[in-house]
């Protein structure tokens, strides 16, 4: 018989099981400050420092897809400092433009549990990349109202 899952990963998982169904209500007892390095795939939302700038990011970003932003993730591996999940992204933006991604998000875990670093590699840069060029002014749009 295996070992059982460590604590890190069942907790993770239970996060994007949470995320999946549209329930965000325990993001904020994700972290108390973080600070994210994300890849292309978070558009211009690249250094995000602070709890804070993290909310305002998640209240830009998912808006800019209009309902239909999913993320699928899978917590592949965890130990008492680090998570780290595969992330299936995909979303619809306001003129039809389909986003599709596959991204590593790699966790620090604080000594009180919580996430205090987070940096995103997308497998599919190029075209998440693409996405944002099309997009570029309509997102502009939408943040500014």
């Amino acid at each position: 018989m295996g070992d059982a899952p460590h604590p890190n990963l069942v907790k993770a998982q239970e996060v994007w099981d949470a995320i999946a169904k549209g329930e965000l209500a325990g993001l904020d007892d994700f972290t108390d400050n973080i600070t994210v390095e994300n890849g292309p795939g978070a558009g211009p939302w690249r250094v995000v420092e602070g709890k804070e700038s993290f909310f305002t990011f998640v209240m830009q970003f998912m808006p800019f897809f209009k309902g239909t932003w999913h993320q699928d993730g899978r917590c592949i591996y965890a130990d008492d400092r680090c998570t780290i999940s595969l992330v299936h992204e995909t979303g619809t933006g306001p003129k039809g433009d389909q986003f599709d991604n596959m991204a590593i998000w790699i966790s620090r875990i604080d000594p009180d549990g919580k996430t205090d670093r987070l940096w995103t590699v997308d497998l599919d840069q190029e075209s998440v990349t693409d996405f944002w060029n099309r997009n570029s002014a309509t997102l502009k749009d939408s943040i500014a109202t």
